[in-house]
């Protein structure tokens, strides 16, 4: 083998250089096709799942969301996360949006300021805790304090203080921005892991 390649010409091993050069350029090419279609074929597959399952979670959950509204006085404006857990798998739900309330909850703390000062002239514990829910946050009414006062509704027979309140709620407005899912599972150990799905590019 050593004399055969000692009686080659330059010329001879130059081209047995180029041809095996070539030949793991082919090698190389062949392979990368192959890779490459192969992966990209899976991925799209995947996607296509992904993108068919983030339908089916929102949509579901979306339901499930629904439901809670009609008896969770927490989530009955449609906002709050929730956490749905069945054994060893538990799903966390978030909507992420903002609050506001349009000109009419100006005219609606009128009307709760005149009852309140009216009504508890002489209570002003009274007094103070419903006009500490009209505090605004960020220039505007805090959700979070305005339930509260809904809570109320019910308990002061009251023209002013009813008319506030209803106005309170037709001025409400929820702008939803993003809902979010995370999966979770527990492992042997008791642990909770997480299951890494990202919906936030699909």
């Amino acid at each position: 083998m050593e004399n055969k390649v000692e009686n080659k010409s330059l010329k001879e091993l130059q081209e047995d250089f180029l041809r095996a050069k070539r030949q793991k350029q082919t090698d190389y090419e062949s392979l990368r096709a192959t890779v490459v279609t192969s992966l990209s074929e899976k991925a799209t597959k995947l996607n296509k799942e992904m993108v068919e399952f983030h339908i089916l979670a929102f949509k579901e959950l979306g339901t499930l969301f629904e439901l809670l509204k009609e008896y969770s006085e927490r989530h009955a404006q449609g906002v709050g996360n929730f956490t749905a857990q069945e054994g060893n798998y538990r799903i966390k739900y978030s909507r992420q949006g903002q609050a506001s309330f349009d000109e009419r909850a100006a005219i609606a703390e009128e009307f709760i300021k005149e009852f309140v000062s009216n009504r508890f002239k002489e209570d002003t514990d009274t007094h103070d805790l419903i006009i500490s829910l009209l505090e605004k946050k960020n220039n505007d009414f805090d959700i979070n304090l305005v339930q509260k006062l809904y809570k109320m509704e019910d308990r002061f027979d009251d023209k002013n203080w009813r008319k506030g309140i209803a106005l309170l709620k037709e001025s409400y407005n929820y702008s939803l921005k993003r809902d979010y899912i995370l999966f979770q599972y527990r492992d042997p150990s008791g642990s909770w892991k997480t299951l890494n799905l990202n919906f936030s590019n699909i």
